[in-house]
């Protein structure tokens, strides 16, 4: 009586090792396909905001309680020309503030690639208008202002 029993766990060792070799593989063609970008998300080095980080939230708060900022909430147009404006008016007064210096920009979520920076054009009456500018992708953009 001669009965051969296989073994099939040497077969299913090395195909378990080729198969996380090639799960490795993927994983780093994947990280080099989609690189880490910075986050500018106060206009500043994440190194920069994690030491001020409490400051710069106390700074929002004092600006909120004093300011009013409005951004009309208009659909940008794909592959015509948007504009942005912004309202500026001190709450407690109700004036118009027209000495701020703002910095916009227009950028997506996931990606620095496509950031408009916006110049300013004109200020008159609290109302900060900046260049015109184009999208000519589809997806969500949002207005990052930083005032000061």
């Amino acid at each position: 009586m001669n009965s051969k029993k296989a073994n099939y766990w040497p077969h299913a060792i090395v195909l378990s090792i080729f198969g996380v070799f090639g799960l490795c593989v993927w994983t780093v063609k994947k990280a080099v396909d989609n690189p880490v970008q910075m986050d500018s998300f106060y206009f500043e080095s994440y190194q920069d905001v994690d030491t001020d980080i409490n400051k710069i939230m106390m700074s929002q708060m004092a600006f909120d309680k004093k300011y009013t900022l409005e951004v009309p909430r208009d659909n940008f147009k794909l592959g015509g020309e948007n504009s942005v404006s912004i309202k500026l008016t001190n709450k407690e007064s109700g004036d118009a503030v027209n000495d701020a210096n703002i910095s916009v920009v227009i950028t997506r979520p996931a990606t620095v690639e496509f950031d408009k920076n916006l110049k300013l054009q004109s200020s008159e009456n609290g109302l900060y208008e900046f260049s015109k500018f184009d999208i000519n992708r589809p997806g969500r953009w949002q207005i990052m202002s930083k005032v000061t």
